[in-house]
């Protein structure tokens, strides 16, 4: 952009949108700058959407954070003074034998990743294990993700080492975990409202239907429930959307913008609530079971519920149970939940309530995760920026979000910072 600008629109009011939006309206570089978000749903917050149930806060979409991994979102939390608590299960029940031996096994092979960075992660296992207990080694770490072919074993063991269950698989054992006591939404909610005391507007219910391209530039195009369309030209055009959204509005996304590729996992997530926690009996409490059957997780919080959560094949296999109706999904859950504690069905409580949710796209990531991988990205005129968690290290989490809401945020105060060096030194050379 040769001009400068003053006013930005910003694409999705998730974690990235408001904290790109953010980062702007702190600066005084960009004071006095018009800052709109635009957002398609009437909430804000994007996949961490949280909902109330049974006297109990749920996160339907993200649900915990690591203050070794995720020191953003951590620093964020306590900044804002949100109330937390420890997220316990990094406390796996074991119920498979090979999880026994399974740090041990990952340690030996680990040296070995660097030979096969363009094989994936069933196939690495396969050549040291053979095909039987290379799955039963994916069975037993609980994300079906893992067998996909466009799984490297460099992000398999990224998945392994930055997720609470499975850390205790790696050199990360003893990494501390928490959830917000109120959901991830608490975290957003405040974050949204920070902004609006800054003076960033936001407008609810306009979805992004088509970017268009022409000769010089490209624009935004919106539109509201009742179909009114509206057209964003002027100034920075930021789109804080996924990779697979993308691939809707662009039909040359990747390649227009980058080098890189995108591959994303279905997730579905299972929430149950019991008149008495039975599991307490069994010594479940606060404790994780890997299965081997569709569940594949299965939680036991306190003495509050029981939840599972599973990717891949069997979270499509949870939305078909779904579609065929309440009592056959929950007499399905039944029968796994009796076979992963070697219990009979009849002595699994039926839930007198539960919920649920399902993402086609749960969790979206670079296929060639490197630490060159931008924060985000630009069409060849620069008038269109694109971000994304899932350009980041930490893709899927929120600390990729609040990254790449702020690097793009502080590029453009940087540009602009730069823009106005120049006005300026012509200005006075005149």
């Amino acid at each position: 952009m040769s001009n400068i600008e003053h006013s930005v629109s910003i694409v999705g009011a998730g974690i990235s949108g408001i904290m790109c939006a953010l980062t702007l309206a702190r600066s005084q570089t960009c004071k006095g700058w018009s800052i709109n978000v635009y957002e398609q749903k009437s909430r804000v917050g994007g996949r961490a959407h949280t909902t109330f149930i049974n006297d109990q806060f749920l996160d339907l979409g993200a649900g915990r954070f690591c203050s070794q991994i995720h020191l953003n979102v951590y620093e964020l939390v306590k900044t804002l003074n949100l109330e937390y608590e420890t997220f316990p299960f990094t406390q796996l029940k074991t119920s498979q034998p090979i999880q026994k031996e399974l740090k041990q096994l990952l340690d030996n092979l680990k040296p070995l990743i660097d030979e096969h960075r363009n094989d994936s992660f069933s196939h690495f296992l396969s050549t040291y294990l053979g095909k039987s207990k290379a799955l039963d080694v994916i069975m037993a770490l609980g994300y079906d993700s893992l067998s996909l072919p466009i799984i490297s074993p460099s992000i398999a063991y990224d998945i392994i080492e930055k997720h609470p269950e499975t850390q205790g698989f790696s050199e990360n054992v003893g990494y501390q975990w928490y959830n917000l006591k109120e959901g991830f939404s608490a975290l957003t909610q405040a974050l949204y409202e920070q902004a609006l005391l800054l003076g960033v507007n936001f407008h609810f219910n306009q979805e992004l239907v088509a970017i268009e391209h022409s000769l010089d530039c490209h624009n935004l195009i919106l539109e509201d429930q009742q179909g009114q369309r509206q057209t964003l030209s002027k100034g920075y055009k930021i789109v804080t959307l996924p990779p697979s959204r993308m691939q809707l509005l662009d039909n040359e996304f990747p390649t227009r913008w980058t080098n890189y590729s995108y591959g994303s996992s279905p997730l579905f997530k299972g929430f149950f609530f019991y008149l008495d926690p039975w599991w307490q009996e069994l010594g479940l409490t606060d404790h994780v079971v890997i299965t081997r059957n569709p569940i594949r997780k299965l939680y036991f919080k306190d003495s509050k519920y029981v939840f599972f959560y599973t990717d891949g094949e069997n979270a499509l296999y949870w939305q078909d149970m779904v579609s065929q109706g309440e009592q056959h999904y929950l007499q399905a859950v039944r029968n796994f939940i009796a076979d992963a504690l070697h219990q009979s069905a009849e002595s699994i409580p039926v839930a007198h309530s539960h919920t649920y949710k399902f993402w086609t796209h749960g969790v979206e990531f670079s296929k060639e995760c490197c630490p060159e991988h931008p924060f985000y990205l630009t069409l060849g005129d620069d008038s269109v920026i694109s971000l994304s968690d899932a350009y980041t290290h930490h893709c899927g989490w929120m600390e990729g979000g609040v990254l790449a809401g702020r690097h793009t945020a502080e590029a453009i105060i940087s540009k602009q910072s730069s823009q106005l060096r120049t006005h300026e030194a012509a200005v006075a050379f005149t």
